[in-house]
């Protein structure tokens, strides 16, 4: 049993990288669209979309994040679950369990934090504070 859930984990995580490279497009669009805005000197209200843009892109790219933690957070839930139900499981899913198991996330963890944020910040910044 602890072999199918370790399948299904890993089978979680091809999506996962997924999502992880739409975040990475997406963090691209939004600082180009950012970049070529000021170049241009667009008029406000393009500024505004822009910037509604990249507040969505970043509450998306928070979503993903998050989505990718609970990833674990689950399997080790579930391989916890296994244990307490007398099954014996491996030296490998009790490490799994000790460093993942418990509630789910409702923030990232601390990078995908730091990418977020970063991200807004680059794509923000440039289209509404002047500089040389």
């Amino acid at each position: 049993m602890e072999m199918e859930l370790w399948n299904l984990f890993q089978s979680a995580r091809a999506p996962n990288a997924t999502l992880i490279l739409s975040v990475i497009i997406g963090i691209w669009i939004t600082a180009r669209f950012s970049s070529v805005a000021r170049e241009n000197n667009a008029p406000m209200l393009m500024k505004g979309i822009i910037s509604v843009f990249a507040l969505a892109m970043a509450s998306f790219n928070w979503f993903v994040f998050t989505l990718t933690t609970n990833n674990s957070i689950i399997a080790a839930n579930a391989m916890q679950a296994l244990k307490d139900s007398g099954e014996t499981i491996s030296p490998i899913a009790e490490m799994f369990i000790s460093q993942n198991a418990g509630d789910l996330a409702t923030t990232p963890n601390m990078i995908g934090m730091a990418i977020v944020i970063s991200a807004l910040l680059i794509a923000l910044l440039p289209l509404w504070l002047k500089g040389e």
